[in-house]
């Protein structure tokens, strides 16, 4: 389908939408050049943030006797896990902080704490479900159970 077939879309000129293209260019064009030492520090900080938390929540569990420090270790391996995830894991396998050429916070390198390999992951979600974004048969993200449905679910 060609945007001219989006009736949202089909009222756009060619000039329209070589100025779209431009401007998001722009935009882009403008991300990195902002990105840097900041940026490198943030995630540097958030993995030994998320690292920490998971030493911290396994020494609670490991060490506790009252239900109060278990319940405190399963938190804190929970919001652990949470950051390694969504906020590390996802990131970096799309590729955000590739632009450090850091070995360890690299895409083609990343390995994280999940049913599968990282490889297979950025197959499946960077390509086959952003490319078929909820079309049944092609992305497998659709039709997981809870969180991704389709109307017909």
């Amino acid at each position: 389908m060609a945007i001219t077939d989006v009736p949202e879309f089909a009222h756009l000129t060619d000039a329209d939408i070589e100025n779209l293209g431009r401007e998001l260019d722009a935009i882009r064009q403008d991300i990195e050049d902002s990105r840097g030492a900041r940026d490198a520090r943030y995630i540097r900080r958030t993995i030994a943030a998320q690292r920490a938390l998971e030493v911290a929540g396994r020494l609670l569990l490991a060490g506790s006797s009252q239900r109060k420090f278990w319940w405190a270790g399963t938190a804190t391996l929970g919001v652990a896990k949470i950051i390694e995830n969504m906020e590390i894991g996802h990131n970096v396998m799309h590729g955000q902080w590739d632009w450090m050429n850091d070995p360890e916070i690299h895409s083609s390198t990343w390995e994280w704490d999940m049913s599968g390999a990282s490889k297979h992951w950025r197959f499946t979600h960077n390509f086959m479900h952003h490319k078929y974004t909820n079309i049944l048969g092609m992305d497998d993200d659709v039709g997981y159970g809870l969180i991704r449905v389709t109307r017909d679910q």
